[in-house]
Protein backbone atom coordinates (compact mmCIF):
# COMPACT_ATOMS: atom_id res chain seq x y z
CA UNK A 1 0.00 0.00 0.00
CA UNK A 2 2.18 2.81 -1.26
CA UNK A 3 0.64 6.30 -1.49
CA UNK A 4 0.37 7.95 -4.90
CA UNK A 5 0.07 11.63 -5.67
CA UNK A 6 -3.36 12.70 -6.95
CA UNK A 7 -3.33 13.73 -10.62
CA UNK A 8 -4.00 17.46 -11.08
CA UNK A 9 -7.64 16.98 -12.16
CA UNK A 10 -8.31 14.77 -9.12
CA UNK A 11 -6.54 17.23 -6.79
CA UNK A 12 -8.82 20.04 -8.00
CA UNK A 13 -11.92 17.92 -7.27
CA UNK A 14 -10.51 16.99 -3.86
CA UNK A 15 -10.11 20.69 -3.08
CA UNK A 16 -13.71 21.36 -4.18
CA UNK A 17 -14.96 18.62 -1.86
CA UNK A 18 -12.90 20.02 1.04
CA UNK A 19 -14.35 23.50 0.44
CA UNK A 20 -17.85 22.04 0.40
CA UNK A 21 -17.54 20.08 3.68
CA UNK A 22 -18.82 22.88 5.96
CA UNK A 23 -22.03 23.00 3.88
CA UNK A 24 -22.53 19.24 3.43
CA UNK A 25 -25.34 17.48 5.24
CA UNK A 26 -24.50 14.87 7.86
CA UNK A 27 -26.56 11.89 6.72
CA UNK A 28 -25.64 9.54 9.55
CA UNK A 29 -23.91 10.16 12.87
CA UNK A 30 -23.37 7.26 15.23
CA UNK A 31 -23.04 7.21 19.01
CA UNK A 32 -19.24 7.62 18.73
CA UNK A 33 -19.46 10.80 16.65
CA UNK A 34 -18.52 9.12 13.36
CA UNK A 35 -20.24 10.82 10.44
CA UNK A 36 -21.23 9.96 6.90
CA UNK A 37 -21.86 12.98 4.70
CA UNK A 38 -24.21 13.51 1.78
CA UNK A 39 -25.92 16.27 -0.14
CA UNK A 40 -26.88 17.33 -3.62
CA UNK A 41 -23.44 18.36 -4.92
CA UNK A 42 -21.39 15.55 -3.38
CA UNK A 43 -22.30 12.63 -5.72
CA UNK A 44 -21.31 14.61 -8.83
CA UNK A 45 -17.98 15.58 -7.27
CA UNK A 46 -17.28 11.98 -6.26
CA UNK A 47 -18.05 10.88 -9.83
CA UNK A 48 -15.65 13.52 -11.18
CA UNK A 49 -12.96 12.33 -8.79
CA UNK A 50 -13.45 8.69 -9.85
CA UNK A 51 -13.18 9.70 -13.52
CA UNK A 52 -10.00 11.70 -12.83
CA UNK A 53 -8.49 8.63 -11.13
CA UNK A 54 -9.68 6.18 -13.80
CA UNK A 55 -11.87 4.29 -11.33
CA UNK A 56 -14.72 2.24 -12.79
CA UNK A 57 -18.18 3.83 -12.63
CA UNK A 58 -19.53 0.78 -10.81
CA UNK A 59 -17.53 1.77 -7.72
CA UNK A 60 -19.08 4.06 -5.11
CA UNK A 61 -17.57 6.68 -2.87
CA UNK A 62 -18.48 7.73 0.64
CA UNK A 63 -17.32 10.78 2.51
CA UNK A 64 -16.76 9.97 6.17
CA UNK A 65 -15.38 11.42 9.36
CA UNK A 66 -14.09 9.08 12.06
CA UNK A 67 -13.96 10.69 15.51
CA UNK A 68 -12.01 7.81 17.08
CA UNK A 69 -9.39 5.37 15.90
CA UNK A 70 -11.31 3.01 13.62
CA UNK A 71 -10.67 -0.17 11.66
CA UNK A 72 -12.00 0.16 8.11
CA UNK A 73 -14.24 -2.79 7.33
CA UNK A 74 -13.32 -3.75 3.77
CA UNK A 75 -14.64 -7.28 3.07
CA UNK A 76 -13.54 -7.28 -0.60
CA UNK A 77 -10.08 -6.00 0.27
CA UNK A 78 -10.38 -3.44 -2.54
CA UNK A 79 -10.72 0.30 -2.41
CA UNK A 80 -9.17 3.73 -2.66
CA UNK A 81 -8.67 5.97 0.36
CA UNK A 82 -8.33 9.70 -0.24
CA UNK A 83 -7.63 11.92 2.79
CA UNK A 84 -9.37 15.25 3.15
CA UNK A 85 -8.81 18.17 5.51
CA UNK A 86 -5.09 17.56 6.02
CA UNK A 87 -4.10 13.94 6.26
CA UNK A 88 -4.89 10.72 8.03
CA UNK A 89 -2.79 8.37 10.10
CA UNK A 90 -2.94 4.77 8.83
CA UNK A 91 -1.85 1.60 10.55
CA UNK A 92 -0.19 0.04 8.70
CA UNK A 93 1.08 2.78 6.44
CA UNK A 94 1.83 5.90 8.46
CA UNK A 95 0.68 9.39 7.49
CA UNK A 96 -1.33 9.68 4.28
CA UNK A 97 -1.14 13.36 3.33
CA UNK A 98 -3.74 15.47 1.61
CA UNK A 99 -3.10 15.49 -2.13
CA UNK A 100 -2.38 11.78 -2.18
CA UNK A 101 -4.36 8.54 -2.23
CA UNK A 102 -3.76 4.90 -1.55
CA UNK A 103 -5.14 1.73 -3.06
CA UNK A 104 -6.38 -0.35 -0.11
CA UNK A 105 -6.12 -4.13 -0.15
CA UNK A 106 -6.59 -4.74 3.57
CA UNK A 107 -8.55 -3.33 6.50
CA UNK A 108 -6.37 -0.47 7.77
CA UNK A 109 -6.85 1.32 11.06
CA UNK A 110 -7.44 5.07 10.70
CA UNK A 111 -6.33 7.50 13.36
CA UNK A 112 -8.88 9.61 15.26
CA UNK A 113 -10.17 12.74 13.55
CA UNK A 114 -9.80 11.38 10.01
CA UNK A 115 -11.93 12.81 7.22
CA UNK A 116 -11.63 10.86 4.00
CA UNK A 117 -13.28 9.60 0.89
CA UNK A 118 -13.38 5.82 0.61
CA UNK A 119 -14.18 4.42 -2.85
CA UNK A 120 -15.09 0.73 -3.08
CA UNK A 121 -16.79 -1.67 -5.51
CA UNK A 122 -20.57 -1.82 -5.18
Amino acid sequence: MEPSKLPLAAKKVQEEIEALIPQITTVIEDENGNKEYGGDALPALITSLKIALGIDETWEGRLRYWSKTTKIINPRKQGYLIPLMGGIQLNPGGLLKSGSFIQVNNEPILGAGATSLFIVPR
